[in-house]
């Protein structure tokens, strides 16, 4: 995914999560294939998005997001 797509699917994910408590499914890259994570957006930083779980997943990392 295009760093300039998935910034805006990101920010569209946060506004889900923090106005709406909307979940979205991410799909990141790990060293076996791939890990599908659903959760809710909360938080953005420069290179890591917080979830509501408590998960701190780098952007980097991410292929995906999909809404629910």
């Amino acid at each position: 995914m295009q760093n300039e797509r998935k910034e805006i699917k990101l920010k569209r994910a946060l506004i889900l999560g923090n106005f709406y408590n909307k979940s979205v499914r991410i799909v990141k890259v790990i060293n076996e294939g791939y890990e599908t994570i659903v959760d809710t957006i909360v938080g953005l930083k420069q290179d890591i998005v917080l979830t509501k779980g408590g998960l701190s997943i780098p952007k980097a990392s991410i292929k995906t997001i999909y809404q629910l």
